[in-house]
């Protein structure tokens, strides 16, 4: 129950104080008239041209676009007025009144073709779409390669990456330390037609780092074993050539004639068949690139449907790298594919290292490792110094560059090589060379220049030839071989640029390889 009663009304009676209001504008009048009609019949603007009557009665210099006529040409008018024979009267009057002109050169004529004043014409008009969409095509060939790589794809990348510890290189199998070695040198010299066994003596083989084949001299005894290998009508013939297990295959090229009686022997020479690919026996042609290539391709391109072939290794540290060559860039005149190949090959600093016995190159960089950094690398063969029957060595004195500018020349880059904290304050000449067309083939190209630079020593080893599979082989050009001795601090690194074998006769002959090694002074 509630504890208070009903309110009292207050306001119940209340009168307020003030009334209605009264009309104020009920007759009003405006103090303006009706507004004009906006849009008059009779009214023209000065300056707004909408209709074509008005363009062809107007004085004025200017006229609508007309969006449906053709592009004006004036050349018939124009030639028209050329080609007028018609004499031609020039009134001086001005306009019937004589003039006194002071001079003759106060007169200026100017004659020629006038334009009429005429609307102008948009010249992209199109009412249809020429663009459309293409027709599938051999959506159901077989590709007979396998998936590609992007020829932009370059792991040589211009900033430095971590990618860990770096993984050592598999051990070389070092050479048997022996105070007497006992080998049964072994000669054999067949026919590759027949399979014949030829007798021939004073053989010598010989490469360097800079051959595109390996040389092969020999001496024949008897009309009957140089009908064998001498060339005919057919061209060269092929000789297989094997020493101590150790094969190559020779192209017999020439021969001279040496009678005596009652003796009749024969000199004969030849090179490996990597020399089918130079001069005198390819064909030379002129090209330039019309569209983008790798330097890989465009060599393997020289060498397509001949049977011969490279092995460009690109993706490890010492392998000579693969750039992009733009269109035009790759220009020759009257060259073999060899010579093509290695044009490509030296621009990055790189080599052309001749198979003994197929038909093949291996592109490498001159120096895998540059000779500064070759106290620390692993070599690709060591001879123990047991194994040396003879050693003879020259000193080469050469300025010591640590800079080498390397650039295009018509396009491409420019980079300036230089050893790493060196300041490159002694630079070499210039290098230029229309392939460097990006910074990796300049940055190797620069490297092998500078490896190739300061004081050195040249040295002959004369060392034994073991077996097929023991250390160290025969010894290719490229190589970088260690020499060890029984004492560590006498050990050395050097560079095998070229080797030579030589052997006097079959059976139980001497044979030794004559290597020569650059290595530093």
């Amino acid at each position: 129950m509630s504890i208070w009663s009903l309110a009292e009304s207050v306001a119940g009676s209340q009168v307020l104080p003030w009334n209605y209001t009264g009309t104020a504008d009920g007759q009003h009048a405006s103090v303006w008239g009706f507004a004009l009609q906006s849009d008059r019949t009779g009214f023209v603007s000065g300056w707004v041209m909408n209709t074509r009557y008005r363009d062809r009665i107007a004085t004025l210099d200017w006229f609508s676009v007309n969006l449906n006529g053709f592009i004006y040409d004036d050349s018939a008018a124009m030639l028209a007025l050329l080609n007028n024979d018609n004499p031609l009267a020039i009134n001086l009057d001005f306009s019937g009144v004589p003039a006194a002109l002071e001079s003759a050169t106060k007169i200026r004529l100017q004659f020629g073709f006038v334009k009429p004043k005429r609307p102008s014409v948009p010249h992209d008009i199109s009412r249809t779409i020429t663009a459309r969409k293409a027709t599938p095509r051999d959506t159901t060939r077989l590709i007979p390669w396998g998936a590609g790589t992007s020829v932009w794809n370059n792991w040589n990348l211009p900033y430095p990456v971590d990618n860990g510890p770096p993984i050592p290189p598999d051990p070389i199998d070092p050479p048997a330390r022996k105070i007497v070695y006992l080998i049964m040198n072994t000669l054999q010299v067949t026919d590759v037609a027949t399979g014949t066994p030829l007798d021939i003596q004073g053989v010598n083989i010989s490469v360097d780092i800079d051959s595109l084949s390996w040389k092969f001299s020999g001496t024949v005894y008897g009309q009957g074993t140089l009908d064998l290998v001498r060339p005919d009508e057919d061209g060269m013939k092929d000789i297989h050539v094997t020493i101590n297990t150790h094969e190559w295959v020779f192209s017999i090229e020439r021969y001279t004639s040496d009678e005596k009686f009652p003796t009749t022997k024969f000199s004969i020479s030849g090179v490996s068949r990597t020399q089918y690919m130079a001069a005198p026996f390819a064909p030379v042609r002129s090209y330039t690139n019309s569209s983008a290539t790798t330097a890989a391709q465009a060599a393997n391109a020289e060498l397509e449907n001949t049977g011969f072939a490279l092995a460009w290794p690109t993706a490890g540290d010492g392998d000579l790298p693969d750039w992009i060559i733009p269109a035009g860039a790759l220009s020759y005149r009257d060259k073999t594919p060899a010579q093509v190949v290695a044009q490509i090959v030296t621009t990055a600093g790189g080599v052309m290292i001749p198979s003994m016995d197929a038909d093949s190159w291996i592109i490498q960089p001159r120096y895998k490792t540059s000779p500064w950094n070759w106290d620390t690398v692993t070599p690709d063969a060591a001879i123990y110094i047991g194994m040396v029957r003879s050693r003879s060595a020259r000193y080469e004195p050469a300025p010591a560059y640590d800079s080498c500018f390397v650039s295009g020349v018509s396009q491409g880059v420019s980079v300036d090589v230089q050893r790493a904290g060196s300041g490159g304050l002694n630079p070499m000449p210039d290098v230029l060379d229309d392939l460097i067309t990006a910074a990796a083939p300049a940055i190797s190209r620069g490297r092998n220049e500078l490896a190739a630079t300061g004081n050195k020593v040249v040295e002959t080893l004369s060392v034994l030839i073991p077996e097929q599979g023991a250390a160290p082989g025969v010894l290719r050009p490229g190589q970088i071989i260690t020499v060890t001795h029984d004492n560590p601090d006498s050990d050395y690194v050097g560079l095998v640029i070229a080797n030579s074998i030589s052997v006097q006769k079959a059976g139980g002959a001497e044979i030794y390889q004559s290597v020569t090694l650059e290595r530093r002074a």
